[in-house]
């Protein structure tokens, strides 16, 4: 099916002009507060929220092609105080903080009061959901795909790209050995079956960067992930260290990903220093040296997002001068 001309207008507003994603996640809402208080993370204020987000959208918009921020404490506060760099695209979250338990599954829940049409009312570029998912645990996955499948469709009326993000878990009293071995299978599987609802796919490493892997393994299961997801994807970090993220984007990039959309691994060693003046000036020597080091590797190996085999673009012909009395 060819593109339609929102959902491009929208992910060419995420890309560079070369169609690579290099974009800085900045969502986080109680990671973030582990990160800036770990002894006691509910004593973080929203306050301390938005003056870190403020000072990550002001350093490192103007080196991302995008940013993904929170409409909690992030998107509006950074839009009011004018810290966004206007050149770049913005992608706000949809979930909520706190997912519902089915079993040992976990499922997503739209923030409430929130929506696709207030998102995109407030100037969104784009639609970001996180689905924590397991395809094995069958009634959590059910509920996740359900959740997906009404937000694709919220998209589609509002003709607006949806980033899709799925990050997959141990269960309860599983080994970090017994999850390290199956999780490769997970994320393709989840692939699978969700990349087919969204237009961006936010995927995980499949494997472990840990000193002796096999890289021949690791790139294995990489061209795997690329096969399964239907959509063009990009790499998430999972709050790796940048070496470890950068490596795992090499590979990811050179087996199909059109780019990354990482948050923790450019700017987690930063956030958690009190002092407004100091940590900008962090941000902007090291974070920033971080997300070059990645968009490096991107910018030189990463596929554009309009070569996926799914992508199909609309041309100047495709428009007659009264195609907006259907559209």
């Amino acid at each position: 099916m060819t593109l339609s001309i929102g959902k491009l207008s929208g992910l060419r507003r995420l890309a560079d002009d070369r169609g690579i994603f290099r974009i800085t996640a900045m969502d986080q809402r109680n990671s973030l507060k582990v990160l800036v208080d770990p002894a006691n993370p509910n004593s973080v204020t929203a306050r301390q929220l938005t003056d870190i987000k403020i000072d990550l959208a002001s350093t490192l918009s103007p080196h991302s092609t995008a940013i993904l921020i929170d409409p909690q404490y992030g998107a509006p506060q950074a839009i009011a105080a004018g810290t966004l760099d206007p050149h770049i695209g913005l992608i706000v979250t949809l979930e909520g903080e706190n997912p519902r338990k089915v079993g040992e599954g976990i499922v997503t829940t739209i923030a409430e009061g929130w929506s696709v049409e207030k998102l995109q009312k407030m100037g969104g570029d784009a639609v970001k959901l996180l689905v924590r998912y397991r395809p094995d645990l069958q009634e959590a996955a059910k509920q996740n795909l359900e959740v997906v499948q009404k937000v694709c469709e919220d998209c589609k009326r509002c003709d607006i790209p949806f980033v899709l993000e799925a990050v997959t878990y141990a269960l309860n009293n599983q080994s970090k050995e017994d999850f390290a071995r199956e999780k490769p299978q997970l994320v393709i599987q989840s692939a699978k079956d969700l990349s087919r609802y969204c237009d961006l796919y936010k995927a995980e490493f499949p494997g472990d960067i840990v000193p002796g892997a096999d890289r021949a393994a690791l790139t294995r299961q990489c061209q795997e992930l690329n096969q399964a997801s239907i959509q063009p994807w990009v790499l998430l970090s999972a709050g790796a260290d940048i070496d470890r993220f950068a490596e795992a984007l090499l590979i990811a990039c050179q087996c199909g990903a059109s780019g990354f959309l990482a948050g923790r691994a450019i700017w987690k060693d930063y956030v958690k220093i009190g002092n407004s003046t100091e940590r900008r000036a962090a941000l902007k020597q090291k974070a920033v040296h971080n997300l070059g080091m990645v968009s490096h590797i991107a910018q030189r190996d990463a596929l554009p997002w309009f070569q996926h085999q799914s992508i199909k673009l609309p041309t100047p012909g495709d428009f007659p001068p009264d195609w907006y009395q259907s559209y």
